[in-house]
């Protein structure tokens, strides 16, 4: 390609410290016609420096575009699989409920000291635990005993915590057992530790019944066929 406006121009961009592919996408000349029209122009120091900089810029020219253009696409497609999902679980029945409360306590419930019980941190999870355990397992809301495990760095947020806790599981302050505060300080340091409610012990007191059926269910599972 011969067109000696156009070289000029190259030249002129080059010796500026303007990087090969910048100067053929503003001129609409292939990357190799720059490279040759410009290959005798030494850069300085500073230009190569500039031009490395820029080579390891993420936002810098068209490419934060390309980047985040990238990241929504990724992000709908994250929320379209969780729409999804969402949509895939429907309403649960109550053989549903049944079979999530069994496969839950099976993971986080007490299995030793033949009293019912179950820990988690997570909010969600406790809310489906105790609709289980109060709708399918039909044990009143009076009978349930909660108890906060916190770490001692957190000891004077302690009603703010169970205050939380009390929100979330619609449990009165005055089932709640004295709380439970680990005896280690933490070294790491949280970006938000007001956020931090530590783990939500739940005790069902004169279930024993119940807690050996709930073993039962477990076995259930285990040896069930697919």
């Amino acid at each position: 390609m011969s067109n000696p406006k156009l070289r000029l121009k190259a030249r002129r961009l080059r010796r500026k410290g303007w990087g090969i592919k910048t100067i053929a996408y503003k001129l609409a000349v292939s990357s190799s016609t720059i490279s040759y029209w410009c290959k005798d122009i030494e850069l300085t120091v500073e230009q190569i420096q500039e031009l490395t900089r820029r080579s390891h810029d993420p936002f810098y020219g068209k490419r934060k575009d390309y980047l985040n253009r990238i990241k929504q696409e990724r992000l709908l497609k994250i929320e379209n699989l969780r729409q999804q999902g969402i949509k895939e679980v429907g309403t649960l029945t109550q053989r549903d409920l049944f079979i999530a409360g069994i496969a839950l306590y099976w993971a986080e419930g007490f299995k030793k000291d033949r009293r019912l019980g179950f820990a988690n941190s997570d909010p969600a999870m406790i809310k489906l635990f105790l609709r289980w355990l109060i709708q399918y397992c039909r044990v009143p809301k009076k009978d349930i005993r909660v108890r906060v495990g916190l770490n001692i760095s957190h000891k004077e947020r302690i009603k703010k915590v169970e205050q939380y806790w009390s929100k979330i599981t619609g449990i009165s302050l005055k089932q709640f057992q004295t709380p439970f505060f680990q005896k280690f300080t933490w070294k790491k340091n949280f970006p938000k530790p007001e956020e931090y409610f530590g783990v939500l012990r739940i005790r069902a007191n004169k279930q024993l019944t119940l807690f050996r059926k709930i073993n039962g269910w477990i076995e259930g599972l285990k040896i069930s066929k697919f």
